[in-house]
């Protein structure tokens, strides 16, 4: 009898032993679950942040000017300047400085100056300006790149293209005053 009591104290002993573990390891579980939403909270929170700063690098103000400054014998670079810089109204680069609109009349400047000049890469500036003036913007990232080498460029190349929403934004905070 001495030992069945024994056994069965034991036995109840282990027993207490594995649930009072079980319990502190569901807890753990809990606790570690708690942790890591929280951690995935702070994360989504810092994704956030970083869309919404990357969203007003793309479409903040950049110094959009709404007049080209272009004349019918403006230089081969002044042409490359102003097409550069209409290119960010539809581009997505680390950095950009200065816009101009990319409008129908503004391509039809631009249009008419690169096709009765002698430009050294008049047929590269026709085949972009023509694309554009045909309202076909999906090339507009590599044109940018295009430009942008063109004239030297070193920081600022361009990695895709803007969404219609943030263009729309880009053209009301560089041309709507």
């Amino acid at each position: 009898m001495k030992k069945y009591v024994i056994w069965s104290v034991s036995i109840l002993a282990a027993c207490a032993i594995i649930f009072l573990a079980t319990m502190k390891i569901i807890d753990n579980v809990k606790e570690f679950k708690k942790k890591e939403v929280m951690i995935e909270k702070a994360v989504s929170q810092e994704e956030k942040k970083e869309k919404e700063k990357e969203h007003e690098e793309q479409t903040g103000y950049i110094g959009g000017e709404n007049e080209l400054g272009l004349k019918p014998d403006s230089a081969e670079i002044s042409v490359v300047d102003v097409m550069h810089k209409m290119t960010h109204q539809k581009v997505k680069a680390d950095d950009k400085w200065g816009a101009y609109p990319m409008t129908p009349e503004n391509i039809e400047i631009v249009y008419h100056i690169v096709s009765n000049s002698s430009f050294k890469i008049k047929g590269d500036l026709l085949e972009i300006v023509t694309r554009w003036k045909n309202g076909n913007f999906s090339k507009a990232d590599e044109d940018h790149n295009y430009l942008w080498r063109y004239q030297g460029g070193t920081v600022g190349e361009a990695h895709g293209l803007m969404s219609p929403e943030e263009e729309a934004e880009f053209i009301k905070n560089n041309f709507q005053k």
